[in-house]
């Protein structure tokens, strides 16, 4: 259930509404090609509405100094075309049937249009990358579009129970989560007007918030219900995804009980689930976690403080505090 989760963020977000809106005319702008297959295989997970976070951490960094500029509805545009890309390549990858509620891409249409899909989404944004105006912008767009492709052939390599440690964890959520939002605060901020030394505190601010979003969004997979998360636990278990709540529990068991979690993770079935859900609660690894997450989230306001109060730095702030305290 995401419905609570947009209302808070549109509550939150509410001050760059107009600019949001935009953001979303530019998106179906820049992926209206004329050809039905393609305009609406490209179109159709933006057609939920999506958090657009992303799209929102552009504009907050660009408007910091004297309000966001036009130019910035562009980069954010981009950059939620990029993230939904790797969302469509990611389900194809993980043979996911459902995403934000409505089948994916690859079920709808098949995995061919899907790979195709994503890759036009990709060259479509890396174009607004090098349109006139946003030049500076291409090679922090491209990298982060290379650091998401990095991370998952990364999880690919490192992501089985019998290989993955927290290192390999923190490397995979910098690379496909992290690293993308700290691009859209840097790009905001050199659109802001900011300087090369204060885009890129902004970036290392967007870096540590993107490692608390990741790490919150993984214990919320495994808190006690769903009522209280806003959705079913588990996914990660049955997908064998190895996150940093059962990650911190295999580093508080002795090796017959990580023998018996390890066999659960490589055949999941309910009553394992059951078992290792209820080990992890045990070993306050959720908690764990959220400190962790917490963490990083204090990071980023120490951040913060080098720049002047404003509205946008504050919601920015505020977006931030939500996205870690979040229960769903």
């Amino acid at each position: 259930m995401q419905k609570p989760l947009k209302s808070d963020l549109a509550r939150i977000l509410e001050p760059i509404e107009p600019h949001l809106k935009k953001v979303d005319e530019q998106i179906r702008d820049r992926l209206s090609t004329g050809v039905p297959l393609i305009d609406e295989s490209t179109r159709y997970l933006f057609e939920g509405g999506g958090k657009k976070i992303r799209a929102s951490l552009v504009i907050l960094s660009s408007g910091m100094k004297s309000g966001p500029p036009d130019e910035a509805i562009d980069l954010a545009a981009a950059a939620e075309i990029v993230h939904c890309a790797s969302l469509i390549h990611d389900d194809i990858i993980d043979q996911s049937l459902l995403r934000r509620g409505v089948p994916t891409v690859s079920r709808k249409w098949g995995s061919r249009v899907a790979v195709l899909a994503g890759d036009y989404m990709y060259t479509t944004a890396l174009r607004v990358a090098v349109g006139e105006g946003a030049r500076s912008m291409f090679p922090v767009l491209v990298a982060a579009t290379s650091d998401m492709v990095k991370g998952e052939l990364y999880q690919l390599e490192y992501s089985g129970i019998d290989r993955i440690d927290k290192r390999h964890y923190f490397t995979i959520i910098e690379l496909k989560t992290a690293r993308f939002m700290a691009a859209c605060m840097k790009m905001g901020g050199v659109k802001g007007g900011f300087s090369d030394e204060e885009s890129d505190i902004l970036y290392n601010a967007g870096l540590n918030l993107g490692f608390a979003f990741q790490i919150v969004d993984d214990a919320l997979d495994v808190m006690d219900d769903s009522i209280r998360t806003g959705k079913d636990g588990g996914n990660d278990f049955y997908e064998g995804k190895v996150t940093l709540p059962l990650l911190h529990l295999l580093e508080n068991v002795d090796g017959g009980e990580r023998t018996k979690i390890t066999e659960y993770m490589k055949t999941p079935t309910p009553e394992g689930w059951e078992y290792v859900k209820r080990r992890i609660q045990e070993a306050g690894a959720v908690e764990y976690s959220l400190d962790v997450a917490m963490g990083y989230n204090h990071r980023l306001m120490e951040s913060m403080d080098t720049f002047a109060p404003s509205l946008y730095r504050d919601i920015i702030l505020e977006l931030s505090k939500f996205l870690v305290e979040r229960k769903y």
